[in-house]
């Protein structure tokens, strides 16, 4: 029982992929059968203090290269850097 207790608090410590085109794709596991509605997926992996990586932020490398491929020129430029995402994104 205490690993499922684990488990759980695992689960809510990973972020929300970053990328606000990650509901677009239709996959199953984005599908939710309650909404009847595709939604982002979580990071790949849990936050660590102490390893930055890819997988911390986005659910798969196609995710982070189309976030990337959006937003790199305005952060090599300093112009603007998108918000960090809190909450999944519902595609409507």
């Amino acid at each position: 029982m205490i690993s499922i207790e684990r488990g759980i608090k695992d689960m809510t410590e990973k972020n929300i992929c970053q990328n606000p085109k990650c509901c677009d794709n239709t996959t199953d596991d984005r599908w939710n059968k309650k909404l009847n509605k595709f939604l982002s997926r979580k990071a790949y992996r849990k936050s660590k203090p102490t390893n930055n990586s890819i997988y911390e932020y986005f659910c798969t490398t196609s995710c982070a290269y189309s976030w990337l491929d959006d937003n790199l020129e305005n952060i090599i430029e300093r112009k603007h850097c998108p918000n960090k995402i809190l909450d999944k994104i519902i595609r409507q």
